[in-house]
C-alpha cells in the first residue's frame, strides 16, 4: 500500500486472539458478520480541512449574527420596556392633560377677544385703526380647529 486510504472505519469485532473490541478497516462491513450501520467513518484531516474551514467559518458567521440580534432585541425590549413604563406613561398623561387644560384656557380668551371686537363701539372706536375683522376671522378659524395661533 503506497498512501493511506482518505477513509477508515471503526468497527466492533474480535481481534487475532478473539478478544472483542473495536477494530480499524478499510470498509464498513468487511464481511456479511458485520453491519455497516456500526462503523464509525474517520476521514483524514489532511484532505478535508478546506471543508472544515469553510463550515467553521459559517458557524463563526451564524454565531455573530446571533449575537448581533440579540444585541437588537436586547435593545429593543428595553426600549418597550421604558417606553410601557407606568410612571412614565403617568407623567405624559399628567402633561396632556396640563396641556389640554391650557389651550382651553386660549380657546376662551380668543373667544373673549373675538366677542370684543365685534362689538359695535369697539369698530366704531377703532376707526380703521386695525381691522376687526381680520381679527374675528382668524379667531373663529382658531376655534375650529383650522389655524394655529
Amino acid at each position: 500500500m503506497d498512501k493511506a486510504p482518505e477513509t477508515i472505519y471503526l468497527i466492533p469485532g474480535e481481534d487475532i486472539d478473539g478478544v472483542m473490541g473495536y477494530l480499524w478497516c478499510d470498509d464498513p462491513a468487511p464481511s456479511n458478520d458485520h453491519d455497516p450501520a456500526e462503523a464509525v467513518e474517520y476521514v483524514r484531516k489532511d484532505k478535508h480541512q478546506a471543508i472544515i474551514d469553510r463550515q467553521a467559518k459559517a458557524a463563526k458567521m451564524g454565531m455573530d449574527a446571533a449575537k448581533r440580534h440579540g444585541v437588537s432585541a436586547e435593545n429593543n425590549a428595553k426600549r418597550y420596556m421604558a417606553a410601557s413604563n407606568p410612571e412614565a406613561l403617568e407623567s405624559e398623561r399628567a402633561m396632556n392633560a396640563q396641556l389640554t387644560d391650557e389651550l382651553d384656557q386660549s380657546r376662551k380668551i380668543i373667544a373673549e377677544l373675538v366677542e370684543f371686537c365685534e362689538q359695535p363701539e369697539i369698530v366704531a372706536a377703532t376707526d380703521g385703526a386695525f381691522d376687526p375683522d381680520a381679527i374675528i376671522q382668524r379667531g373663529k378659524r382658531f376655534l375650529s380647529g383650522g389655524e394655529n395661533v
